[in-house]
């Protein structure tokens, strides 16, 4: 019985933490500029960083990600 509750919590636990991570937007293609907004909630309202790509792949992050990410990409 212990051992049944303590894989219940420890599951529940699980979900918990997957659920609230942070979601990832797709990958910047070879030649391509990425700009990825990250958001708090789904109605994309409060802005909580960035993530820009260059043509060569260089990386700049402003703020942190956030949840709901929206990507956005320019052929080079």
């Amino acid at each position: 019985m212990i051992r049944r509750a303590s894989l219940a919590v420890l599951l529940a636990l699980g979900t918990l933490t997957v659920i609230s991570s942070p979601a990832h937007a797709r990958a910047c293609q070879i030649d391509y500029h990425c700009e990825t907004y990250y958001y708090t909630d789904s109605s994309r309202t409060t802005l909580t960083g960035i993530k820009y790509e260059n043509c060569v792949g260089d990386e700049t992050w402003v703020g942190r990600r956030g949840s709901y990410p929206e990507f956005h990409e320019t052929p080079c």
